[in-house]
Formats: structure tokens, sequence, C-alpha cells
């Protein structure tokens, strides 16, 4: 009864994922998110007892699986994301503002897209510092070596190899393509401390952002 109520294909599509949050749940599981707790993280500000809503709609419409994994109807949403992001890209309505930024999801979406084969022989320690978020979200350190990665937002004590510091619409805009490597070091408040080796290969360890204009302009999410 909450319906539309037509017969126009878009709106019964809408009729199941045009819910607040239904497509970013999607989204998380789309690139890897495998339990409750991993899609929190992917979305920090999503309320749990709205998530846990979400899910059940989307189980009991066959988008995914009691085992939070998608099933061939809910990996058919692919396209779907990808040209929702290609749209925002070119749409100005649609610009990063900095109601957009959110310290907690962009770290947990660089900590997902590590090149491991890239990485040091060795465990890596980098710091990242965002000058002008409040204490609770600026500090976060990534643990990173050949076997596996690791995102804390408490400091284990390990040495640091690494710093890096910034303001968050810089790294953001970096991330999601808007900036290079070279363009983001040269913006006002961004500092990289540590190895000399390691400071010019950082920019090799990460896959960047899944909806970069660059990847848009490639292959399909799926």
């Amino acid at each position: 009864m909450g319906g539309y109520g037509q017969f126009c294909a878009v709106a019964r599509a809408l009729d199941v994922l045009g819910e607040r949050w239904t497509l970013l749940i999607v989204r998380e599981l789309m690139m890897g998110a495998a339990s409750f707790s991993d899609i929190r993280r992917g979305l920090p500000r999503i309320p749990r007892a709205t998530l846990s809503t979400r899910l059940r709609a989307l189980r009991a419409a066959g988008i995914i699986d009691a085992d939070y994994r998608l099933t061939d109807s809910g990996r058919d949403l692919a396209p779907v994301l990808q040209e929702l992001a290609r749209w925002a890209v070119n749409a100005d309505s649609a610009a990063l503002s900095e109601g957009d930024l959110d310290t907690a999801a962009l770290t947990w979406d660089m900590q997902r897209r590590i090149d491991i084969t890239e990485l040091p022989d060795r465990p890596v320690v980098l710091a990242l510092t965002f000058t002008d978020r409040p204490p609770m979200d600026r500090y976060f350190w990534l643990h990173l070596s050949p076997t596996g990665v690791n995102l804390c937002r408490d400091d284990t004590g390990a040495p640091v190899d690494l710093w890096l510091t910034a303001p968050t619409l810089a790294l953001t805009r970096w991330w999601t393509g808007d900036l290079s490597w070279h363009e983001l070091q040269h913006q006002p408040g961004v500092q990289l401390q540590g190895d000399a080796t390691l400071r010019r290969r950082i920019p090799h360890w990460f896959k960047r952002y899944v909806f970069t204009p660059e990847a848009l302009a490639g292959s399909s999410l799926r």
C-alpha cells in the first residue's frame, strides 16, 4: 500500500529500492561487506534499526540472502549504481559539499581499496590526520602488509612509518579523482612525512575510489 501504484517500471523499481539508504547498502555489499558491522562501517551515519529494517526488505525482495550476500538480482544492480555515480559526477546539483565529508566513511573506503601487491614486503603504518575535524574524527591509522590491511581509530603504539596530514576536503577530492596525487600534495595544509622511499611509493598502494571519472569511463563495477 506504500508504493507508487504505477505500472511504470521505474516506479516499480523505486517501490523496492527507493527508501533512504537502500541502494547504499547494496553498494556496500557489492564492495565486499560481509556482515552487519561491515555495512555500518561503510555507512557510519545509518541508524542500527534502519539498517535492520532495510536488510529485511532487501531479503524479502530477493536482492540479498540470509548471509548478507547479493543474489543474482542484487548483482544486476551494479550498472544502476554505476550510472547514478556517472550522473552525480557530471551534475552540478550533485557536486561534493561540506555536508558530504565523513572521515570514517572515507578511511573505510581507503582501507578496502588497497592493492596489497604494491605494498612493501614488511608491515607499514600510515597515520592519517584530518586537520579540520574534531578529535573523535581526526585520527586514523592504516596498518598495511602484504598479508592484510587493518584500519584503526586508536593508536596501538606501533611505530608509524608515514604521517599524512590534510584537510578532509582535499583528501576526499584526491580519493574521488578530482585531484591527482601531485595536486593533492600542493593543496594548502597537506603534508606527508616519513621514509622517503615510502613517500614515493604511497600513491601506488591505493586503487582509489571505485567511481572516479577515470574508472567510470572504463570497466563495469560488476
